[in-house]
């Protein structure tokens, strides 16, 4: 689906215009007028319609990073999209840091308590323990000891829970 965009113009006598791609942006801003005949050259920049609106939100695409927006982050698939939203939201990264640092994102999809018994059960965590005492250990102590430790982060990204490593 194509994603559908507004250029609002900070100068009240001038009516915005949509956009759907970046070179549609420029041609439609490159001799967009006010009421006055005056040339605008600033716009808020808006989502109106499409599937990445979350991403859109979390990375704050405004007049300057729009170019980036299309060119990097526009098209990327839901796994990507949630790692990016991740990383402008929770970790506070900007366009270039989290194109940089994308591949090193690795998100569960589920709870903590899921995490922590997946990670129990790929690690072989408690086969060094007796059968019989298996049973006393608590997981969701052990999910609550990796989010108190900042081994995990919890996140919620379009209503699923995910948790972040590191």
């Amino acid at each position: 689906m194509t994603n559908t965009y507004h250029a609002t113009p900070y100068d009240i006598s001038a009516a915005g215009f949509y956009f759907s791609s970046y070179d549609d942006y420029l041609a439609k801003a490159a001799d967009h007028r006010n009421d006055y005949g005056h040339l605008v050259e600033e716009f808020e920049i808006q989502f109106i319609d499409g599937d990445a609106f979350a991403l859109f939100d979390a990375l704050k695409v405004n007049q300057a990073t729009l170019s980036t927006w299309f060119e990097h982050f526009e098209d990327l698939d839901e796994d990507d999209a949630h790692k990016a939203i991740y990383l402008a939201s929770y970790e506070g990264c900007t366009m270039d840091q989290i194109l940089e640092r994308l591949d090193d994102v690795h998100l569960f999809e589920g709870t903590a308590i899921e995490y922590a018994e997946s990670y129990i059960e790929e690690t072989g965590l408690l086969d060094q323990i007796p059968e019989g005492l298996r049973f006393y250990f608590d997981v969701e102590a052990f999910a609550r000891d990796l989010q108190l430790g900042g081994d995990i982060t919890v996140i919620e990204i379009a209503g699923q829970s995910y948790v972040a490593q590191g």
